[in-house]
């Protein structure tokens, strides 16, 4: 049986080329065992194929396995699969200049603002106005809460504040 790979090491998505003949067998059988799946490819006994190896706990076995005469043979491969080097962004602003560790911290939590309202702005438009209504209300106590605790002289034009918008709202519907 001749089974040979063209390279023995390779990096994370580089595509290998296996050849092999096994004159003389009724069956063959490729076997790729990555570490965390093993798949059984049924080949021809005489044959190549390319293919890529992606993810891999470090090393794939590959395996052919051919029947002559009721008998099975084995041969294996051993291919070292390095990780894929991790590349390193910069973050720049608008006009291109590479920003500071502050600057970047800023600029993630602007990012997770704008995400949070507008999925927020989405549920509010699928709401319907009943619990839109309560939805706000829900939100201007907690925050009156939250002030309060701070500052309890907040807590009465607070609720007035409230009630002004309940006006509100009764006299435009």
């Amino acid at each position: 049986m001749i089974f040979e790979i063209d390279k023995r090491t390779v990096t994370e998505g580089d595509v290998v080329q296996l050849n092999w003949q096994c004159l003389g067998a009724e069956k063959a059988e490729l076997i790729i065992d990555n570490g965390f799946r093993t798949s059984i490819i049924p080949v021809e006994t005489v044959g190549t194929k390319r293919f890529r190896l992606n993810r891999s706990k470090g090393r794939t076995q590959l395996t052919m396995a051919v029947d002559i005469d009721g008998k099975t043979f084995r041969k294996r491969i051993s291919v070292r699969v390095k990780k894929m080097p991790t590349v390193k962004a910069e973050t720049v602003d608008s006009r291109g200049r590479a920003m500071s560790g502050i600057g970047q911290w800023w600029q993630r939590i602007v990012t997770k603002w704008h995400d949070y309202r507008s999925k927020m702005k989405f549920a509010m438009q699928v709401l319907p106005e009943r619990k839109q209504l309560a939805l706000k209300l829900l939100a201007i106590i907690g925050i009156i809460l939250l002030v309060s605790a701070l500052w309890p002289k907040f807590y009465s034009a607070a609720l007035l504040l409230i009630i002004v918008y309940l006006f509100f709202v009764l006299l435009r519907r």
